[in-house]
């Protein structure tokens, strides 16, 4: 999956085999150079434990996202420097 591909509030799809033994389900909260950070929302039942000391988080890189399902919006642009510049 590539970076531009994703959108924060997007709906994923992922498998990793550190932390997770099941494949899970988890929204983009923050996107970094070649990772994200999930909420995760669904998830297996063997893995309850695992999420719950991960309490609901996990960094994935974006070659365990094996779907994207959207649903998320890229945040609008600030306009703070062209406010500063008008003064």
């Amino acid at each position: 999956m590539k970076m531009e591909e994703i959108r924060l509030g997007d709906s994923v799809a992922c498998k990793v085999k550190e932390d997770m033994d099941a494949p899970f389900t988890g929204t983009v909260e923050k996107k970094y150079e070649n990772s994200v950070l999930l909420d995760i929302t669904d998830y297996d039942q063997r893995d309850k434990q695992n999420v719950t000391e991960l309490n609901f988080k996990i960094v994935v890189n974006l070659k365990a996202i094996t779907k994207n399902f959207g649903g998320g919006v890229e945040p609008e642009p600030e306009e703070a420097d062209d406010e500063e510049a008008a003064e």
